[in-house]
């Protein structure tokens, strides 16, 4: 369910494409559940859900539309403790825990490496720095979640959702 070609071509708003680590990542797990709770969208063929692609860019949608609205009403604990506006507009989605939290690449501040800052949000509530790739942020993740999250890796393989069309 991998799609192999989007992973090379698709490209993010800074026209460039998806970051090393996030690649390696994907490569070596697909999709699953990290630690029991979060879900790494990776790109998929057409005709499934759960696509960095098209889920992602429905929920970095919806991220955009809160944090603009927030902003409109003068909500600044929203971006609270490490964020901006301008940040919250340059976010990707890309990851989703299952109590409603993401993880977002900063696609205005590729580093010389390929690499993008991400940034975790409770809920669209907050913008906290994770990390500056996925092996960072996971670390970062790992670090916040406490025990629970001690073991060197815990990752379900999942299937893919195929998209049924009526």
């Amino acid at each position: 369910m991998l799609d192999e070609d989007a992973i090379d071509s698709h490209r993010l708003p800074d026209g460039a494409g998806f970051p090393p680590s996030y690649v390696s990542f994907v490569r070596s797990f697909g999709w699953g559940r990290l630690f029991g709770l979060w879900l790494i969208y990776t790109p998929v063929l057409q005709g499934f859900g759960d696509g960095v692609v098209a889920r992602g860019g429905r929920l970095t949608a919806s991220l955009h539309e809160d944090f603009d609205d927030g902003r409109a009403q003068g909500y600044g604990w929203k971006i609270e403790p490490d964020g901006s506006w301008e940040l919250a507009r340059r976010l990707v989605i890309f990851a989703m825990s299952e109590n409603g939290d993401y993880l977002a690449w900063d696609t205005g501040g590729r580093d010389q490496d390929g690499e993008l800052p991400i940034y975790h949000t409770a809920r669209f509530n907050s913008l906290t720095y994770a990390g500056r790739d996925l092996h960072a942020a996971l670390e970062w993740l790992r670090g916040r979640d406490g025990e629970s999250n001690a073991r060197s890796i815990d990752f379900e393989p999942l299937a893919p959702a195929a998209l049924h069309h009526s």
